[in-house]
Order: C-alpha cells, then sequence, then structure tokens
C-alpha cells in the first residue's frame, strides 16, 4: 500500500459536517485512480466499488460476496480509500450503517456491504492523537504492542473494536470478538470493521519494513470470547 496513508492513521476521523461545494473535476479523477490503486488483503475474494453521486455529494458503494472473508476483504479496501481521501484533503464518513440505499443494484454474484461518503469538509480534516476513544489494548502480548498501534486505532461500527491479535514477532493470529445480542445490530459490519483494522495492521507492518503472507489455518490456541479469522506470518 501506499506508505503515505500510515501517518494519516494517526489524525484521520470521521467528518460528518460538509461544505456545499462540489468536488472538482480533478478531485473526482483523483478519487476514480484511487479506486483502481486498492490492493486486496485477499486477492481470490471478489468486491466491486463504485463512485456514485448523491444528494449530499458522492459516495463509493462496496460491495462483496457475503462471506466472512469477503466482508473482511472489502473493508480491507475501503478503509485504504478512507486514508487516501484523508490525505488528498476530502471528507469521508462510514455512512448508511450497512443498510442498501434503495437504488443500489448489486452486481451478480455480490451484496452490498457498506458505503464511504465523501464530500469538501466543513470542519477539521485531523485531531490529535488524545482525541481517539479506543481501548487501551487490542494485543496478548505486549511485545506487539507497538506494532499494532495502528490497528488499535481503526475505526468501528459503534466503537464496537472487535478485533484482538496474539502470536509473535513473526506470527500474528487475529481474531474476532462474538457478537451475541450485538449481532442483530451490527451483523455484517463486525466483519468490515476487521478488515478496517487488518488495513492499519498491514500498513503497520509494511512501515517496519516487514512482508507478509495471509494464512487461515487455525492456530492450536484458543481465545476467549473470540473467534478465529486468519493469521499474519511476517518476513
Amino acid at each position: 500500500m501506499n506508505p503515505n496513508f500510515y501517518p494519516a492513521i494517526f489524525e484521520r476521523k470521521s467528518i460528518r459536517k460538509y461544505a456545499e461545494t462540489p468536488l472538482t473535476p480533478e478531485q473526482l479523477k483523483l478519487i476514480k485512480a484511487e479506486l483502481e490503486a486498492v490492493v486486496p488483503l485477499l486477492p481470490g475474494e471478489t468486491f466491486k466499488l463504485e463512485l456514485n453521486p448523491s444528494k449530499e455529494g458522492w459516495r463509493i458503494y462496496g460491495y462483496c460476496e457475503n462471506t466472512p472473508l469477503g466482508n473482511v476483504n472489502l473493508g480491507y479496501v475501503l478503509q485504504q480509500l478512507d486514508l487516501a481521501l484523508h490525505v488528498a484533503g476530502l471528507g469521508r464518513l462510514w455512512y448508511g450503517f450497512g443498510r442498501a440505499p434503495r437504488d443500489v443494484k448489486a452486481p451478480k454474484g455480490l451484496s452490498y456491504a457498506m458505503c464511504l461518503k465523501i464530500g469538501v469538509s466543513a470542519e477539521p480534516l485531523a485531531r490529535e492523537l488524545a482525541e481517539f476513544d479506543r481501548r487501551a489494548s487490542v494485543v496478548t502480548n505486549e511485545a506487539l504492542a507497538e506494532l499494532l498501534e495502528p490497528a488499535r486505532l481503526a475505526p468501528s461500527a459503534m466503537n464496537s473494536q472487535p478485533w484482538l491479535f496474539s502470536g509473535d514477532a513473526e506470527t500474528i493470529h487475529v481474531w474476532r470478538k462474538q457478537l451475541g445480542i450485538k449481532k442483530l445490530v451490527l451483523g455484517r459490519m463486525n466483519l468490515i470493521d476487521m478488515g478496517i483494522a487488518l488495513c492499519h495492521a498491514v500498513l503497520a507492518i509494511e512501515h517496519a519494513g516487514k512482508t507478509f503472507t495471509v494464512d487461515v489455518n487455525a492456530p492450536t490456541e484458543t481465545q476467549n470470547d473470540y473467534d478465529y479469522l486468519l493469521t499474519l506470518s511476517m518476513n
């Protein structure tokens, strides 16, 4: 991924106030270029991104197969766009709580999953690190805490922060919080959120000068109240 995304992790925020100023042709061209530049976490997962106008500006609609890894992969690529457009000086908001707009027609074999609202921000784009409202730790091994600080700062629906990371400096196991009754509200957004956190985690790994491969064979260990998702093996 673009290394310029990494610093954006520590200052990005969701923008809820937008100016009435329309996006310029140059800005729309930039957005379309970023749509083409996204790097999937799981190349075998099919997804589609669409840039569409709306009454309030523009939106990026995300579609994928409604499977655990399909949703994770979509969250991963959409978060790249969130960071890329922050770097470009545009406002972005995870929008609609996963409900498909009435005019959306999903591509064959895929379903609507999530949307990014985009526009000219009417409020500051950045915030101080102290303004982030996140839980203190997302790791079982404190040796991973510094490396995975960017994942701790990832946004999530209702600030639910469903991720947990275990392992060591070479192998990171990724776990997803069991939803329980919250499944009725969060649904597949819980998996989208995992992709968002993984985008931040991978940027951190790449920032540290490492490469990685993805494995989905569960380790022998378990984590109470969490389900295994995948493993990042670092080189």
